[in-house]
């Protein structure tokens, strides 16, 4: 990649990952997530934990 900024990286490769599922509608902070993930680990960045899934967890 040129000189692109950080956010430009997680732009384009969003865009990819979304270009590649078949351009799914209202999934734009899903796939900006998962391309700046995807970026930071390039960067060798530290990624946080997913955190957990709450729809999962039995209430108690």
């Amino acid at each position: 990649m040129h000189n692109l900024s950080f956010a430009e990286r997680i732009r384009e490769r969003a865009c990819q990952l979304w270009q590649h599922d078949g351009s799914l509608e209202g999934c734009a902070d899903e796939y900006w997530q998962i391309a700046r993930t995807l970026i930071e680990r390039e960067f060798g960045l530290p990624v946080p934990p997913d955190p957990p899934d709450l729809d999962a967890v039995a209430p108690g």
